[in-house]
């Protein structure tokens, strides 16, 4: 994995160089994650250029899209695939992002959800890893990277963490990715949020909010190991992880083939 230096978006990163269990590791320059690219700079376009980004898949809810619409690169493609059809939480905006601190918008966030938020995140988790809706969409996610055989795609929600965090899951698992590296892979997010969820847990304290409030804001804002879990957990109710693809994404192993050829050497 290698950090990409991308000054309008956080949480972005190669997913080159992990290791699978037949000894190939996923190729670098090819599979790239990133929250939403509303704020791109022109250094950051030009670093993508150079990369050979050929297609953005955009994870986010129509609406969302509407608030703040990525950055258009020429020559690259974007395409819409809504993990979920709507979320019941804040949509920002992109005069949010210019006039508020990112810790500001963080806790107005996570106090919409009136302590709740580890039990909404828990079943916001359940719903993308087993419900049909979203694995159908994970779905259409896999077969428009097993379409693409040269150049890098990005696949991004809005902060890169749990829509993307758990396609990655998804299409690590079926690459053969080892586990501990998908599971490392999935709590580097962290270290770009954990910054800002400091500063909003800061602020929250300073103007007296619930303690509940102020623990949900790394709860909501940040990735679990618990999360994560709850996925590969989801999985193992199956005899194996190629059932799983198949029972619940329609996948068979031809297809799981093409894809690893296609990603691992």
């Amino acid at each position: 994995m290698a950090k990409l230096d991308l000054k309008g978006t956080k949480n972005a990163r190669d997913l080159g160089g992990l290791e699978a269990h037949d000894g190939r590791r996923v190729k670098s320059g090819r599979l790239l994650r990133t929250g939403n690219l509303s704020m791109l700079t022109c250094e950051d376009i030009a670093l993508l250029k150079r990369l050979g980004l050929k297609r953005v898949l955009d994870f986010r809810t129509q609406t969302v899209i509407n608030s703040t619409p990525n950055v258009k690169i020429d020559g690259v493609e974007y395409i819409h695939i809504p993990i979920v059809q709507e979320l019941a939480t804040r949509v920002m905006s992109k005069n949010d992002y210019q006039t508020k601190t990112i810790g500001d918008i963080l806790l107005h966030f996570t106090a919409d959800f009136q302590g709740k938020g580890y039990e909404w995140m828990q079943s916001f988790y359940r719903d993308l890893y087993s419900s049909d809706y979203s694995l159908s969409q994970y779905k259409i996610f896999f077969d428009y990277l097993k379409e693409t055989t040269q150049g890098a795609t990005i696949f991004h929600c809005t902060a890169g963490k749990d829509r993307t965090g758990v396609g990655a899951i998804l299409f690590l698992s079926a690459l053969g990715v080892k586990r501990e590296q998908i599971l490392d892979d999935y709590l580097k997010t962290n270290e770009s949020a954990m910054i800002d969820v400091r500063e909003a847990q800061a602020i929250g304290r300073e103007q007296g909010y619930d303690e509940q409030i102020i623990l949900d804001i790394e709860r909501v804002n940040c990735v679990l190991p618990e999360y994560a879990k709850a996925v590969f957990d989801f999985i193992d109710t199956y005899p194996s992880e190629m059932d799983f693809f198949k029972a619940k994404m329609g996948i068979d192993e031809d297809y799981i083939n093409a894809l690893r050829d296609n990603y691992l050497e």
